[in-house]
């Protein structure tokens, strides 16, 4: 393809920053913005066992503190929490409806966005649901195993997760690339001791960022 339809298929507002950061060089852009595609899907294996593993294990530990699989919906949940959580929660229940299924509690667990479970973290719900979600963490050593820290890592880690999701460019630093793997893989392994181990050969971030490391400084 010649720069025009390249600019013209890709918008030249999306592929600025790699020209930019290339020094007009639109060749290694181009390089550049086909590797931030490569290194973006090579974080999807992480992102999906993180993600679907956190909501679970949260899930598991608020039926206990609620004794009620439908927690979301139990009225001493619905006083802990904010007009967020529960918007989240309509949002889950609609987009369900919107697909004419059946709503059940799997469907409104696997609904609920990555924001709304990190949300749960937030210091508001020290005093209340921590007591409860700390145990979702169960290979987690307990002197790391405090509330900030999980909010700091997983909120970091959705805020990733969303720019990948979005198209969005993640590939400006090659350390900063290889900490989020890594902050990956530890929060995988604090989810349980074994999942790291099973997940091996669906893993190869580290590789893919490597391969790029000639056109991210």
């Amino acid at each position: 393809m010649d720069r025009k339809a390249i600019e013209r298929i890709f918008s030249e507002e999306r592929l600025e920053p790699y020209v930019k950061h290339h020094g007009g060089d639109f060749e290694n852009a181009v390089k550049h913005y086909k590797s931030n595609i490569k290194i973006s899907e090579a974080f999807y294996p992480l992102l999906s066992i993180l993600e679907v593993g956190l909501r679970n294990n949260i899930h598991g530990q608020l039926e206990r503190r609620f004794n009620d699989k439908n927690w979301f919906e139990n009225p001493e949940f619905i006083k802990l929490v904010t007009r967020f959580q529960v918007d989240k929660i309509t949002e889950a229940r609609n987009a369900i409806l919107r697909e004419k299924k059946e709503i059940s509690t799997g469907k409104i667990i696997s609904e609920l966005s990555f924001g709304f479970w990190t949300s749960l973290l937030d210091s508001k719900f020290e005093p209340s649901l921590w007591k409860n979600i700390r145990f979702a963490f169960p290979n987690c050593p307990k002197n790391n195993r405090k509330r900030k820290t999980m909010s700091k890592k997983f909120n970091g880690i959705r805020k990733l997760r969303n720019r990948i999701f979005h198209h969005e460019p993640i590939s400006w630093n090659l350390a900063a690339l290889l900490n989020y793997e890594n902050e990956m893989i530890e929060g995988i392994n604090w989810l349980d001791k074994d999942l790291i181990s099973w997940s091996h050969d669906l893993i190869n971030t580290k590789e893919i960022i490597m391969n790029s490391k000639t056109l991210i400084r």
